[in-house]
């Protein structure tokens, strides 16, 4: 395991520098504006629904497809991973078109009434945004089975070549603005999807084949653990939209700074926990069906100390560097103001990047015990804590509010989580 995670985190350095390559093109021809104010607008919903359902199918897939694979035979295993994906594409489909014909309203509901500029730029890009549900999903579902599989390197590499496509279009056609970028994060995610479903033809997994229709069993039980999880995942996907579509609050150019603020610190997480998290997933289930508690414990006990020493390092390392870095690094629009305002609010959600990552290694734990009731209570409290914090804090503080109250709700979602890390007799 010490081998697979090494290669995935470099895999997962990869990607984010695939990102950040992406990003410095984006600040360089947009700064901090109204248009990337409409564009970052325009993705909360897609990535909303597109979250809370991968995260469904997450929970309730992992120790179901386990049982599968360990008690029957392989033939039934690829038409259960075969259902999965196909149903998972057919209602991916399904919310692209109703999306799509919401596109206009959801302009009227999220983007302030003030914001005109921003309002014609969030209706030039949602239509093509409403294509990223279904396939963010797929994406997911397709990382999913190729977990489970053992091919843990393709759903961590992939991300690299969604980065890059991203970041060249806007290289080679600057001039194209807004369609470039979205088009970029279009075809990118298309290509990061197409790099997936190739992976499974390398390992013998066919999409192509007979469908498990007749044991429906295994899917209530996804649709049972997915239900009692539910709250909890709802409350993790609202807890990310919340911010941007407050950040339009005040004025414009408010959602860009957080953007990049908050892309710049879940790059941090994403390369330190969530890119090895289906990898960590599995090895708690492995454990846990094994009753190897006492691995379990040195686990969270590892993830712990290195949370702790990360978080640190991160609050130090942003504080004193972060906006020289960005002066540094940004050109073209993005300019010293820019990087000031976006350095403040790094610096408060790197606050709570220790509690952040502690707190997805809990999860995973809680998945693999088929807990998932205690993911709703973890979320619950996580987003009771942001919008107390907010309301409380914003007319004080101003827009740095937002990052303070995300700090706020990692730290207790992370307090909360703590008393629940030991399995009671009877499961949650």
């Amino acid at each position: 395991m010490k081998r697979q995670l090494l290669i995935v985190s470099v895999l997962t350095g990869l990607a984010q520098l695939a990102a950040f390559f992406k990003l410095w093109f984006t600040a360089h021809i947009f700064g901090v504006s109204s248009e990337l104010d409409g564009y970052n607008l325009a993705l909360v919903t897609p990535t909303l629904i597109s979250g809370l359902l991968s995260g469904l199918l997450q929970v309730g897939l992992f120790p179901v497809r386990s049982k599968i694979g360990t008690t029957g035979p392989a033939a039934e295993t690829a038409a259960f991973d075969r259902t999965v994906w196909w149903g998972y594409a057919a209602l991916g489909a399904l919310l692209v078109g109703i999306l799509f014909l919401l596109s206009g309203w959801l302009g009227t509901v999220i983007v302030p009434v003030n914001q005109t500029a921003t309002l014609t730029a969030f209706l030039s890009v949602m239509p093509l945004a409403a294509f990223l549900v279904a396939i963010g999903m797929m994406t997911d579902c397709s990382g999913y089975i190729l977990a489970m599989r053992g091919s843990f390197l393709t759903a961590a590499s992939a991300p690299v070549a969604n980065g890059l496509l991203g970041g060249i279009m806007l290289a080679v056609w600057p001039q194209g603005g807004l369609d470039c970028l979205i088009w970029g994060t279009v075809c990118g995610a298309a290509l990061q999807l197409a790099i997936c479903v190739y992976r499974f033809q390398r390992i013998s997994f066919h999409l192509l084949g007979p469908l498990a229709i007749r044991d429906r069993r295994p899917f209530k039980e996804i649709s049972r653990l997915g239900a009692w999880a539910l709250p909890g995942v709802a409350f993790s996907n609202i807890a990310v939209s919340l911010p941007p579509i407050w950040a339009a609050s005040f004025g414009e150019g408010a959602v860009s700074a957080f953007g990049y603020a908050y892309r710049l610190h879940l790059s941090a997480v994403q390369l330190l926990v969530m890119a090895s998290s289906t990898m960590i997933l599995a090895r708690f289930s492995e454990l846990v069906a094994v009753g190897d508690t006492q691995s379990v414990r040195r686990l969270l006990k590892k993830a712990a100390l290195l949370s702790l020493g990360l978080g640190i390092c991160a609050i130090v390392g942003v504080a004193s560097l972060g906006e020289y870095i960005l002066t540094l690094l940004f050109s073209g629009k993005f300019d010293g103001d820019a990087a000031e305002k976006v350095t403040q609010l790094w610096v408060w959600l790197s606050v709570g990047l220790g509690f952040n990552l502690l707190g997805n290694v809990f999860a995973k734990l809680w998945q693999a015990q088929a807990r998932p009731i205690l993911l709703s209570l973890m979320g619950g409290a996580g987003l009771m804590m942001l919008c107390l914090s907010y309301f409380i804090l914003r007319d004080f503080v101003g827009e740095q509010t937002i990052a303070i109250a995300i700090t706020c709700s990692s730290i207790s979602g992370v307090l909360l989580g703590i008393k629940f890390l030991n399995p009671p007799k009877r499961k949650l």
